[in-house]
């Protein structure tokens, strides 16, 4: 079971006027599938809470600690950080011309295993993730759709691994790939 514990959080942004504190003595723990709604009103600090955890260069953590699964998440690089689950995604990301999004999927895949699945398995597997959320897998006006959004992230969760920093040992446990803050 995976656990990220914040602990005593402060952190401040550098802007014209200096270093100017964000956020102040955040406590947040998070188990294994719950799920947590950050709310509040502009400039509470809700994204500067997610660009902090992901690791952005903007935001400095003057006290206080970040851990996931009992490791020091602050001493983690950005990479390290991703590859252990911790990241931001973009709840609608753009899309680009000539990528799909099974490839982007399957190229984020095999960054994480070190290996490409077979595109038979892939294909398979795809298919299957639609077909559990009643999606016609062949079709293709689909892609600018709700219901093809929500299938991006469930084939995004269904695939992607949590990598330990410290070894290669990888598992195929889903792990959660975004926190909105709306």
């Amino acid at each position: 079971m995976s656990v990220l514990e914040i602990r005593d959080l402060h952190v401040t942004v550098e802007t014209d006027q200096g270093a100017t504190p964000i956020l102040n003595g955040i406590d947040l723990t998070i188990n294994t599938g719950e799920t947590h709604a950050i709310m509040g009103p502009n400039g509470s600090g809700k994204s500067t809470l997610a660009y902090t955890i992901a690791g952005h260069p903007k935001y400095t953590v003057t006290q206080g600690t970040i851990t996931f699964d009992g490791e020091d998440v602050l001493s983690m690089t950005v990479d390290e950080r991703a590859r252990a689950g911790l990241f931001l995604a973009m709840q609608y990301p753009v899309e680009i011309p000539g990528v799909t999004v099974t490839n982007f999927l399957r190229t984020a895949k095999t960054a994480l295993d070190g290996e490409a699945p077979s595109i038979r398995q892939w294909t398979k597997d795809v298919k299957t993730s639609m077909t559990n959320l009643r999606m016609d897998p062949g079709s293709r006006s689909a892609t600018s759709t709700r219901a093809s959004r929500v299938a991006r992230r469930s084939v995004m969760r269904s695939f992607s691994s949590r990598c330990s920093s410290r070894s290669s040992r990888c598992s195929t446990r889903p792990t959660p790939v975004s926190t909105s803050t709306r």
